[in-house]
């Protein structure tokens, strides 16, 4: 049974072989570190099909830390992943940062 980052790497090859590569490699890299996490937190989960909002939330909870606009790009290419499943929503997104400038 293939891995969570051996089943993006199927489902992106054909993605990543046209248009801008690194932008598409970049976006591939963030999903597989989404997926990776994923797969140590919640350990029952072995297919992508079974990733769900849930999970989504809570790696959104795990890694508040990051800036508005990593953030933004990992909620891109999760955005990405929900396209490969044919998921008809959007995924969760990030609760972004209020900037103080004082």
């Amino acid at each position: 049974m293939p891995t969570l980052v051996k089943q993006v790497k199927q489902l992106s090859h054909s993605y990543v072989r046209k248009g801008g590569k690194t932008n598409r490699n970049q976006q591939i890299r963030r999903l597989i570190f989404v997926v990776s996490w994923i797969g140590e937190y919640y350990p029952r989960i072995n297919q992508l099909e079974q990733i769900g909002k849930k999970q989504i939330i809570q790696f959104w909870k795990n890694h508040r830390d990051f800036a508005n606009s990593t953030a933004y790009g990992y909620w891109l290419s999760i955005k990405l992943l929900w396209s490969f499943l044919n998921r008809p929503s959007v995924p969760p997104k990030p609760h972004t940062k209020a900037i103080n400038n004082d």
